[in-house]
């Protein structure tokens, strides 16, 4: 791990392992916003159409070129262990589809990447909807954004 500082932009706020970068819906998100978490290292981890990364901090935000506004989310439980698990799967990460199998790593997107960074570690569906009798199932990023698993820590406009 990383003993570098790293501060979410315009603010006073040291970026944690675990913690979630929600971006607004806009047109660098393709209009259903994004998610992605900072790892052990400091980079954020995302599942992105162009392929599975680990960003620097600048390098994640130069993906939202059209404004908009990102909020950072700190885990209230199993933040550790759930940046560990993004830092060890994004490399199992194939190809960016909207793949309805929770468990399935290799087609995957941003907020089901996060998910399972949760459900994998403790074993918690964090965003609170009852998955079990749901046929089709898909983790949006808004779903995300309202889960009561997380605290909100910042929040700036692009």
């Amino acid at each position: 791990m990383t003993t570098d500082n790293i501060y979410f932009p315009n603010t006073t706020i040291m970026l944690k392992p675990g913690d979630v970068l929600y971006s607004s819906k806009g047109w660098s998100t393709f209009l259903v916003g994004h998610v992605g978490m900072v790892g052990p290292d400091l980079r954020i981890y995302h599942s992105h159409p162009r392929g599975a990364f680990a960003d620097s901090i600048a390098g994640y935000l130069s993906r939202h070129k059209f404004g908009g506004k990102m909020v950072v989310f700190r885990p209230k439980k199993g933040a550790v262990e759930a940046a560990e698990w993004v830092s060890k799967q994004i490399i199992n990460v194939r190809k960016y589809v909207f793949h309805p199998n929770l468990d399935n790593i290799d087609f995957n997107y941003c907020s089901k990447f996060i998910w399972q960074a949760f459900w994998f570690t403790l074993e918690a569906d964090i965003t609170g909807i009852n998955l079990s009798k749901r046929k089709v199932k898909w983790i949006f990023p808004y779903k995300l954004k309202r889960s009561t698993h997380f605290d909100k820590i910042a929040y700036v406009r692009l």
